[in-house]
């Protein structure tokens, strides 16, 4: 990429050498065409794209959906994009903030390396603002992937985990995921055709308009307990994020000046978001040769990723052996030292929805009683007897084994590819069962954990049943696939109303 000579974004020092700036990733945004970008990262943005869409429409009869969309509707505005289910017109800025928080909502969205889940906000409102302009969808395609490459290179860059003192890691106490705001702003800089320069201004004004921050601990108590009313931001604000974003970038295109030099190596932008400390080799390494949205993980269960290799040992073995509810005596959960996998174990049962996500022995009760995984494990009484009495089955046990090779994971990349879990079910009857597994369905890294496009289609089926009709969901999924030959967004917009 060549130096814009006496600009601000110059990056070479007196002798040549190309430095770790924020230039470097400006540029990436936008100049790079869409024929650079290979095959598989294309292909895996249209798949993204449409599971987004997929699990933000999930979402829209929750009233978490309900309270967003009344405060966009009450704002008005001119009607530049539309809203998935209802087909309503908002400025763009508001359709992304509702879409990208509750894509989120049901705990159903992608997840990269085991790491984050922080694609909304780059594909929420490169679609806003792709409909707003008219944009191909092929330029829709170049927006989200190399916006959301900036999120994922940003996040991946922080220290997340901190050791637990017992062999194992748990989160740093202190932490966020609003550094998708770069992703964000980053997606809306090449769709409004922004030149490098004004890209870093986007960037740099992303930094000081991204959601804060927090206690993650306090913030997530609630989750796990009974009787406390969980929050309804979970934990993290994927709407403010693309929201303060999509902003940034249009600021930039209306001249306004900003930083361009917050994601140069040395600075300490990283303590804004609470990390421990900022690897920039990460951020830099293989730029434009490595597309991080090949590295995401579709999931099939609306929970967190931590326990997706778990739930697919229990669906497994009761498939296998055709269990009912009732034949199950006992099950046994082995799960590695991370803090958060062991939560996920321990968490017997919960009280409302929103805390589903967060108790293995719940969703596997839901799996037993053979509720199809999406909006319909939101439906269920998770209070009544006929769920709490399967999940007081389970119990929980920490591998300690797998302490060094998670360790050895965390040390090498900082992130896990591999999360392993070990399921044991007995039967009143006496027989055991039981399954172990290194990966969880979905994982693109692992050969044959793969989501594939037509399984991708039968998620689309299961979560948007009863909230589109089927030739909308059919032509969702074909509009999805078929982005790259689009003049435009509107196909896959008007197939996600009902």
């Amino acid at each position: 990429m060549a130096s814009v000579a006496g600009s601000a974004l110059e990056d070479e020092t007196a002798e040549g050498r190309v430095q770790r700036r924020t230039s470097t990733l400006a540029r990436f945004v936008a100049e790079t065409r869409y024929e650079a970008i290979d095959e598989a990262a294309i292909h895996a943005t249209k798949r993204l794209i449409l599971d987004e869409i997929v699990v933000a429409a999930a979402a829209v009869n929750t009233p978490m959906a309900k309270a967003l969309l009344r405060l966009k509707c009450e704002q008005g505005g001119a009607p530049d994009a539309t809203l998935v289910g209802s087909g309503e017109k908002l400025p763009a800025q508001s359709v992304a903030y509702v879409h990208a928080q509750i894509a989120n909502l049901l705990d159903a969205d992608e997840t990269m390396l085991n790491r984050m889940h922080t694609v909304s906000a780059s594909a929420m409102v490169g679609l806003a603002l792709a409909e707003k302009l008219g944009a191909t969808g092929q330029e829709f395609i170049a927006a989200v992937a190399t916006g959301y490459d900036i999120t994922a290179r940003v996040g991946l860059s922080l220290s997340q985990y901190v050791e637990d003192g017992k062999g194992g890691l748990a989160f740093a106490p202190l932490f966020g995921w609003s550094w998708m705001a770069f992703g964000a702003a980053a997606t809306a800089a090449r769709l409004l055709k922004l030149d490098a320069l004004q890209t870093a201004r986007a960037l740099g004004q992303a930094l000081v308009t991204a959601p804060v921050s927090y206690d993650i601990v306090k913030s997530n108590l609630p989750e796990f307990t009974d009787g406390m009313p969980a929050y309804w931001h979970k934990y993290q604000m994927c709407g403010a994020a693309a929201e303060a974003g999509m902003n940034a970038a249009l600021l930039a295109s209306y001249g306004w000046v900003a930083q361009t030099d917050v994601l140069d190596e040395g600075s300490e932008f990283w303590r804004s978001f609470g990390a421990a400390g900022c690897d920039y080799d990460i951020m830099y390494r293989d730029l434009g040769e490595h597309w991080y949205v090949t590295d995401c993980a579709i999931k099939p269960y609306p929970f967190c990723r931590y326990g997706h290799a778990a739930l697919d040992i229990f669906t497994r073995i009761v498939r296998t052996h055709n269990l009912a509810a009732n034949d199950i005596a006992d099950v046994l959960i082995r799960v590695p030292p991370v803090g958060l996998c062991v939560t996920l174990a321990e968490l017997t049962t919960v009280d409302e929805p929103l805390k589903l996500l967060h108790s293995l022995p719940t969703a596997m009760a839901l799996i037993a009683l053979g509720i199809t995984p999406g909006p319909s494990w939101y439906e269920v009484d998770l209070t009544s007897e006929r769920v709490r009495s399967i999940a007081r089955r389970m119990r929980a046990e920490v591998a300690e084994e797998w302490g060094p090779m998670i360790l050895a994971q965390q040390n090498g990349d900082g992130f896990f590819r591999r999360l392993p879990a070990e399921i044991i079910v007995r039967t009143r009857s006496g027989e055991e069962y039981r399954g172990c597994s290194d990966y969880a369905h979905g994982d693109p890294w692992a050969p044959g954990y793969e989501m594939t496009d037509a399984q991708l289609g039968e998620k689309a089926r299961n979560f948007l049943g009863g909230i589109l009709p089927p030739a909308r969901i059919v032509e969702l999924v074909e509009a999805g696939f078929a982005l790259d030959l689009a003049p435009d967004v509107g196909r896959l917009t008007r197939a996600m109303t009902a």
